[in-house]
């Protein structure tokens, strides 16, 4: 009998004590045939996640410092203390389904070109327009078939990150996993995303604009000019433009704007504001809501304005790993 390879699995957690025992259950329950490693990376939560989580007997890592905050982070430092053959994402907030490891496993081990694999993914009912507007376009989100990158994370082959350097980019705010599948492909490896269940996300239940404001205060809004910032100069730049390509054109738009306001000339400013005025309608017509539409349009303004904020935004060698301590092992 083959022996079973060894999965290191790093969960990134903030604040997340109402789900975090769901998700550690889940992934040990398939998990239970192999040698592993469950890691909650913790971005210093402020409720009892950690506590949960060492109440669970795994090993809780910590952030020291909160100014490294952000999405990126969260994955790197679980992926400091791992070890093994493979590496299992998941976030604080999602639960494992049955079977996908042992498809996953199976088929990285067939496809050696294979970096990572995911699978399909299962929302709950969202009440805010962000998660609606995300479980609308989930098949766009996570498209099956071989991918530039697989979000919501997946089964990662652990040499394949060690020959790329880093797992997450700590300086991204989002669209870690977009910009870690661009450097895999460009090292010469595939991912895929198999029709197997992967994981059930549970949504944010804030409204609308507290989720806005909220995003906002965090810097999730800044990622798509991180990325771009981060990516200037490499060979996935015109990927990475690609992939926020939306947010960059609104941004250009938006100064524009900005520049016909302070000509302080009215008739400008009316021409300048039209495009915008057509799009909240085009908006408003296709979610067939006006409420829908306006915030689709709101949306979009937030995040192309953080795009711009997110350009400037200071960066640091992603390699240089962040401050961090070992809670319980």
């Amino acid at each position: 009998m083959d022996q079973k390879p060894f999965i290191s699995v790093s969960i990134k957690t903030l604040n997340e004590s109402k789900c975090i025992e769901k998700t550690i259950d889940s992934i040990r329950k398939q998990l239970i045939d192999y040698p592993h490693k469950i890691i909650v990376a913790d971005s210093l939560s402020t409720d009892n996640t950690q506590q949960l989580a060492i109440d669970k007997g795994v090993t809780v890592v910590s952030l020291t410092d909160p100014g490294d905050r952000c999405c990126g982070v969260g994955h790197q430092l679980g992926y400091l203390y791992s070890e093994g053959d493979y590496l299992l994402l998941m976030d604080g907030d999602m639960e494992l389904e049955e079977g996908f490891v042992d498809q996953a496993v199976a088929f990285l081990q067939a496809e050696p070109e294979y970096a990572g694999v995911a699978g399909t993914v299962e929302m709950d009912d969202a009440v805010n327009y962000e998660f609606k507007s995300r479980k609308q376009r989930i098949n766009k989100i996570y498209p099956l078939g071989d991918s530039d990158h697989l979000g919501g994370g997946g089964l990662y082959r652990r040499s394949a990150i060690e020959k790329i350097g880093y797992l997450t980019n700590r300086n991204l705010h989002a669209y870690e996993e977009a910009e870690l599948g661009l450097r895999l492909i460009e090292a010469g490896y595939k991912l895929r995303r198999l029709d197997i269940p992967y994981f059930s996300h549970t949504s944010h239940t804030l409204p609308t604009f507290k989720m806005l404001a909220r995003r906002w205060t965090s810097g999730y809004y800044q990622a798509p000019g991180e990325l771009l910032r981060c990516s200037w100069g490499k060979p996935w730049f015109s990927q990475s433009f690609n992939i926020v390509k939306n947010e960059a054109v609104f941004a250009l738009y938006l100064i524009l704007l900005f520049v016909a306001l302070l000509s302080l000339n009215i008739n400008v400013f009316a021409v300048a504001l039209l495009p915008l005025l057509a799009f909240a309608l085009l908006k408003i017509v296709q979610n067939r809501s006006l409420t829908d539409g306006l915030q689709s349009v709101i949306n979009l303004i937030v995040r192309s304005a953080g795009l711009i904020k997110g350009i400037f935004y200071p960066v640091r060698d992603p390699l240089t790993p962040p401050n961090s301590k070992i809670i319980h092992e």
